[in-house]
């Protein structure tokens, strides 16, 4: 609606490569329907995928380019809500069987997809996405936010134990990497091209490739994975996991490389969850990557893939160290969730994330 109004008062469009690679997402979809038939509330309802970062888009791009918000008052704004995540998670956390009785969503929530804050329900990879952006923030534009942060280190403290209190586990290991960044950008930019630091850096990752090694049939490891590296990466187990419905993400990938023929084209919108009854094709996975293998096949990846490299070059990170960190996060997130339809995340990114000084050399007639 905002670009819509921005569009007929000002008679400009905004033309460029996220609009047509949005363009590409959104015909394939509606081809990919037509071939095998799909429903038609299934089609409509699946361009959310294509629409809602594309809108997120379109509504940044003419903030900064019109001024309309500041980046301070945003990011204000973004404070104030993460600072209010932790007393409500406190709440939900020792709360669950009273409050759980109000649960009118027509889904199951166990106690540890209770702790989504104030945020969507089931919501903690929003939450942790959300608590990461406004701590990548605090420490890597210290200048920008210098007048709203006044206790900058309690405050990476603070929201450090929120996010700790979520149950998404790969927010808590960015946060780590993050936190990490603050000691290996510095050196990287100083050292990188030094004999002497490649050394270190190569003698460090087999360490760890080494640590992680002997520590594998660890009781506390094995607990944590379900079983043995071998049994979790074994092909014959994946595919049991699959056929029984309780594969993990990289057992489906297992299967879908190596037992099931490739799927160029893909089986429809909403073949893999059937948004209309709640029920999944195989296991019960939330992820952008293995959903539009199965409904948009090897052509709907590509599409994906670009869709993202086009949106992640639109934002304001340092090429480099930083973009590709800030590039595997977000395939990381497509992987675990439905990254696209999650307003939480494409909203907050965009609006912490956007280029003032990119959008003079976008194309507009």
């Amino acid at each position: 609606m905002v670009y819509g109004l921005y569009a007929l008062l000002k008679l400009r469009v905004v033309v460029n490569r996220v609009v047509f690679i949005a363009i590409a997402y959104i015909l394939l979809i509606l081809l990919t329907a037509a071939i095998r038939n799909s429903s038609l509330i299934l089609t409509i309802t699946y361009l959310i995928f294509p629409l809602l970062p594309l809108a997120v888009y379109l509504f940044s791009f003419i903030n900064y380019k019109e001024e309309y918000i500041s980046f301070q008052r945003i990011f204000r704004t973004f404070f104030y809500i993460a600072l209010i995540q932790l007393p409500v998670l406190l709440i939900q956390k020792n709360f669950y069987d009273v409050l759980i009785r109000f649960n009118n969503s027509t889904q199951k929530i166990e106690w540890y997809d209770f702790m989504f804050g104030t945020f969507f329900i089931k919501s903690d990879h929003s939450l942790g996405i959300f608590l990461l952006i406004v701590i990548a923030i605090i420490l890597f534009k210290q200048e920008k936010v210098k007048r709203i942060i006044k206790y900058r280190y309690a405050s990476i403290v603070y929201l450090g134990i929120t996010l700790f209190m979520t149950e998404s586990n790969i927010s808590k290991l960015i946060l780590v990497i993050i936190l990490s960044t603050i000691i290996i950008i510095p050196l990287y930019i100083k050292y990188s091209k030094t004999l002497k630091f490649k050394i270190v850096v190569g003698l460090l990752v087999l360490a760890i490739v080494s640590a992680g090694y002997s520590v594998r049939n660890k009781d506390f490891i094995q607990k944590r994975l379900g079983g043995s590296l071998e049994q979790q990466f074994s092909l014959k187990n994946a595919e049991r996991f699959y056929e029984l419905g309780t594969a993990k993400r990289f057992h489906i990938v297992m299967v879908a490389y190596s037992k099931i023929k490739t799927k160029w084209i893909g089986d429809g919108p909403y073949s893999y969850f059937d948004i209309r009854t709640g029920k999944f094709k195989q296991t019960m996975h939330f992820t952008q990557l293995i959903w539009t293998y199965y409904d948009l096949g090897i052509f709907g990846l590509i599409v994906v893939f670009g869709y993202i490299l086009s949106l992640i070059r639109y934002l304001d990170i340092d090429r480099g160290l930083p973009y590709m960190l800030f590039l595997g996060i977000f395939m990381i997130y497509a992987f675990y969730t439905t990254i696209f339809s999650d307003i939480a995340i494409i909203f907050g990114v965009f609006t912490i994330f956007n280029k003032p000084n990119f959008l003079k050399n976008q194309s507009i007639n």
